[in-house]
């Protein structure tokens, strides 16, 4: 397992370009976004595969194997890949693009980003040992690791809302995403079953607490009523981000900026609550395994 191959260098190169184009805000050039993805993720992998002693070619040929055919073998060298699903996506939009000349939006080139940047980081610690934010700071400058999270502790709230703002300024629904996601896990951390010894999937539909959580701030005096219409705002601007498709018959043009101030207020409240240590009590709540 060598993270000095060509194979893993080229693939580490792809993601860290991938990263910058998106910067850049260019329409135009989110299709190699998604190009070079593709490619760091087939490059990764293939790499893995040659760490195993097997070969990525075809037979006699000098044509590598398919990435279907590497998630095989990998199956049967004992690496799964829990994150398949989306990769095929993004392998077949990939084609899509090669041969149809497509153009992604900004919300899908981000999604992906968000998504091979997620595979990676676990992908990287769990078969090379090595940690995704200092590969790529070899590359990527602080301020595009943060628009991805991969700075763990922002130095204070500040750098957080800059990070926010730099997104937003590249893709507002990017930044809106990203927002939402932010509040949803500091929700989380106020949660009864956040605290429990097997902590439940991060998926804050599944808490049994959630639909009260806000209800419970308001009775202790942490925030005022008004929270709850705010949060409610920005899930719908959330999925509006999430599933532009959906939204593009309609004539009214969604308030980004609206969206993501009420998600700055709503962060800065519940760090507030974070910060008194408060806790909603709810004896033997637990996840709902039927949601």
């Amino acid at each position: 397992m060598s993270d000095k191959s060509p194979l893993f260098i080229s693939s580490i190169e792809l993601l860290a370009h991938s990263i910058e184009l998106f910067t850049q805000g260019k329409e135009r050039k989110y299709k190699f976004v998604i190009l070079h993805l593709a490619n760091a993720i087939e490059l990764i992998l293939k790499d893995r595969l040659i760490d195993k002693g097997m070969s990525i070619y075809e037979g006699n040929s000098n044509r590598t194997v398919n990435i279907w055919t590497v998630f095989t073998e990998l199956g049967k060298a004992g690496i799964t890949i829990p994150e398949r699903p989306v990769i095929e996506l993004l392998v077949d939009d990939r084609h899509t693009i090669q041969h149809r000349f497509g153009y992604p939006n900004s919300d899908t080139v981000f999604y992906y980003l968000e998504q091979v940047i997620a595979f990676f980081k676990r992908f990287l610690i769990d078969e090379y040992g090595v940690d995704i934010t200092e590969i790529l700071g070899l590359y990527v400058s602080e301020n595009d690791l943060a628009l991805f999270n991969l700075v763990e502790k922002p130095k204070d709230e500040k750098d957080l809302y800059t990070s926010l703002d730099d997104l937003f300024a590249i893709s507002p629904e990017s930044a809106v995403l990203q927002a939402y996601n932010s509040v949803e896990s500091k929700i989380i951390q106020i949660m009864p079953e956040a605290t429990d010894d097997n902590k439940p999937p991060r998926m804050i539909w599944q808490y049994r607490s959630f639909p009260h959580i806000l209800d419970d701030l308001v009775i202790h005096g942490f925030v005022s009523q008004d929270i709850i219409a705010k949060f409610d705002i920005l899930r719908q601007m959330r999925n509006r981000a999430a599933h532009t498709a959906h939204f593009q018959d309609e004539q009214s043009s969604p308030d980004w900026e609206e969206a993501l101030r009420i998600a700055k207020e709503l962060l800065g409240r519940l760090d507030k609550v974070i910060e008194s240590g408060h806790i909603r009590k709810e004896p033997n709540t637990s996840v709902d395994s039927t949601v």
